[in-house]
């Protein structure tokens, strides 16, 4: 029996699917021709891809962070049994969660990116194949019908295959995200879409399973999703709203930042479990099975989403919510409905094990394979020009007693890697070899630009450039027309929202993907471009332009270079002079011009020919309070600073609240607190004899560090009629 929570009733596995499935695999294995890696981790040697990727799919096909339970829980296990050599089985009366990059469709292709193009070619068609073995299995029909459709068309495109075979992984992913899926195959495989796509979908699940539940069974403790995503949130271990999840919620996350304030006196994170489990108890007497189940899910994938587990964050202690309790309540009523007792935890835990779920590099030992895209680095690949794609990982499973806690090591290892930036601060720890270590710059101007906070807007908006040049790129190497234009760009949006940053990160990636030869940034503003008298602006200008030649010129404040009611201003020659250099040198020089939104619009209907040397507009929204919070967090990790969360919540009452005045510094206003706390750090610590200093002394912050900086301008604070 396979026991999957999100579906309405196990189901029972017949032996006949079983053994066309294994059928099917044996099949693979005695084809000479299909497609083999080399050697896989834990599988028997010469074992094919097909049979990996099925290992990998089987239980994703059921959902994203399915749990499953059951004697076939460890469907994966079942169905490659004849070739996958694990030092742990899964057993018992158990269940396991697990959790996937949201590329695992993609695995395979992933890993014949150094096989030649036939190899490629029947990596994306053993994929396809691999899926169509699950649409008459009830659990996972509905998403296996869905993907064997996507691949199906992809497939019998022309150009679609081509990519396939011949374009970088990023490239495919985004594909995959944008285009590949119908609107109905996004709905049954939301994950698909990227990370915010599947939060969005988990959290939306939950609000309705909650909705329906709590209407047939009344919730005393949470009577409404805000009141419940609150007590999840603090039951993870976390202080605050994540910011990733604010940003998705929008306004709402204002009822859950209440219900958060309401917490603070006072919370129990085991009373609270106790009373939920009791809560699906009366559900489950009442026959409501069907939506304790839906509920059960749905929290759990929001738990792992909070708890940052995809993240490569240990899994949350204990497990919220208690599915161990859960499905013993569900199995007495399916083979003994009457009124029996809850068993003890004690009880519960003894017989069963359960699997912790973490990507492949989290901080517990794995039991399952490594990534394909790693496991495939063998002679085929060596010596290959072309190295392996950086796929994210695939699924690892964790297996342990129930009985036994997580590794105490495990909650500061991954503190830094949370869903967000704007998660629970490091915690100080007992003792200094527990200090955690400074963040380290993730590799590539793309990893950085995902790791800002926010900004959701401009990373898709530079995503789809990025997609835009590659596939150009590679129409031009067939001899295929291309879809070239001007690269020239507008930023518009407060100070301190991380235009300077992204224009600096735009020229590194168009470096690196051979757009532009250096990669440097020339910023200028109107004092760079123009002259004090007649003649003197032209040269100046064209200077700067010359200088910035592949890279960016980026002109903060472009709007100064016409001024308002000022006919004749110099300024007006600058704007001449740029246009000619722009239509001159087009393929080598990037011009980003920056500033307030309003005035921006002014400066472009100020010549006829800027509209169209600039076709793109990104705008920068000013930054929540939440999104501020966490810049501190990131900024501070990567100084190798830490604190507590009463730092942060001293942070947090020093923002001005909103509205904020027009010029208030955002980004820059937090880097002025931080750099202020460190100075203040370190006047304090003067006071002490330095040989009794510790590394921990000297990285810790704390909450009389945080305070105004004295060199801030009093507009960050001053309410200001935007505009004046």
């Amino acid at each position: 029996m396979l026991d999957v929570l999100a579906a309405d009733q196990p189901w029972e596995v017949p032996d006949e699917w079983l053994a066309g499935v294994r059928g099917r695999l044996q099949a693979w294995a005695e084809d000479p021709n299909t497609l083999r890696p080399g050697a896989l981790p834990e599988f028997v040697e010469g074992t094919p891809a097909a049979v990996w990727f099925t290992h990998q799919v089987a239980p994703l096909l059921t959902g994203w962070i399915p749990v499953l339970h059951g004697e076939y829980a460890d469907i994966a296990a079942v169905l490659t049994r004849d070739f996958h050599r694990p030092p742990v089985r899964f057993g018992g009366a158990g269940h396991l969660i697990r959790v996937a990059a949201t590329d695992w469709p993609l695995q395979t292709v992933a890993g014949a990116r150094s096989f030649d193009a036939e190899g490629r070619l029947q990596a994306l068609q053993l994929s396809r194949d691999v899926v169509s073995l699950f649409v008459d299995a009830p659990p996972m029909a509905a998403r296996a019908q869905a993907l064997t459709a996507a691949y199906d068309r992809v497939l019998a495109d022309r150009e679609a295959t081509r990519m396939h075979v011949a374009a970088d992984y990023e490239t495919i992913v985004q594909f995959w995200r944008t285009a590949v899926l119908s609107d109905a195959e996004r709905a049954v495989l939301p994950e698909l879409a990227g990370s915010s796509a599947a939060l969005r979908y988990s959290l939306d699940t939950l609000r309705d399973a909650h909705a329906k539940l709590s209407a047939a069974i009344a919730d005393d403790d949470a009577r409404d999703f805000a009141q419940l995503l609150a007590r999840l949130i603090r039951a993870t271990g976390l202080d605050g709203q994540p910011a990733a999840v604010g940003q998705i919620l929008g306004v709402a996350g204002w009822d859950v930042e209440h219900a958060l304030a309401d917490l603070r006196g006072g919370f129990d994170r085991d009373s609270w479990l106790t009373r939920n489990t009791e809560w699906l108890a009366r559900a489950v007497a009442q026959d409501q099975q069907v939506l304790a189940r839906s509920w059960a899910a749905a929290a759990t994938r929001v738990s792992v989403h909070l708890a940052g587990v995809l993240e490569k964050a240990p899994w949350p202690e204990p497990e919220i919510p208690d599915l161990g309790a859960l499905f013993q309540l569900l199995e007495r009523e399916r083979f003994a409905p009457v009124d029996v007792p809850l068993l003890s935890t004690a009880e519960r835990a003894a017989p069963a094990f359960r699997s912790t779920g973490t990507v492949s590099g989290g901080t517990e030992q794995s039991a399952v394979p490594t990534p394909l895209k790693l496991a495939w680095s063998s002679d085929q690949a060596a010596g290959s020009a072309d190295p392996l794609p950086e796929a994210e990982p695939a699924v690892t499973d964790v297996l342990e007693p129930a009985t036994e806690a997580a590794p105490a090591a495990a909650s500061v290892a991954a503190t830094g890697n949370r869903l967000a930036a704007g998660e629970s601060a490091i915690q100080p720890a007992a003792d200094e070899s527990a200090v955690p270590k400074p963040v380290v710059p993730r590799d590539g101007a793309l990893a950085e630009l995902e790791a800002l906070v926010g900004l959701e807007s401009v990373k898709e908006s530079v995503r789809r450039m990025v997609a835009e040049i590659k596939t150009n790129q590679r129409r031009k190497e067939l001899g295929l027309p291309t879809q070239d234009r001007a690269r020239h760009m507008v930023f518009v949006g407060k100070p301190g929202t991380a235009k300077t940053t992204i224009a600096r990160l735009l020229a590194r990636i168009y470096q690196e993907l051979g757009v532009l030869e250096k990669g440097h940034v020339v910023e200028v503003d109107r004092s760079d471009l123009v002259g004090p008298s007649v003649g003197s602006t032209a040269p100046m200008t064209a200077a700067k332009f010359r200088e910035a030649l592949g890279g960016v010129l980026f002109v903060d404040e472009a709007y100064t270079l016409v001024p308002e009611n000022i006919p004749g201003d110099y300024g007006l020659e600058a704007v001449a002079t740029l246009l000619k250099m722009m239509e001159d040198n087009r393929d080598e020089c990037v011009v980003i011009v920056a500033g307030y939104h309003r005035e921006m619009q002014r400066f472009m209907e100020s010549n006829t020919g800027l509209a169209s040397r600039f076709p793109k507009l990104l705008s920068f929204s000013e930054y929540d309070t939440d999104q501020l919070v966490a810049i501190f967090e990131l900024q501070a990790r990567q100084k190798g600073m830490i604190h507590s969360a009463d730092v942060l919540a001293v942070v947090r009452r020093i923002i001005p609240a909103a509205p904020r005045a027009h010029n208030f510094g955002n980004g820059r206003f937090i880097r002025n607190v931080l750099e202020e706390a460190i100075s203040n750090q370190a006047t304090r610590l003067s006071m002490r004899d330095p040989d009794t200093l510790t590394e921990r002394d000297l990285r810790e912050l704390l909450p009389e560090d945080i305070k105004p900086a004295a060199s801030m301008h009093a507009e960050d604070y001053l309410l200001q009629r935007p505009g004046t």
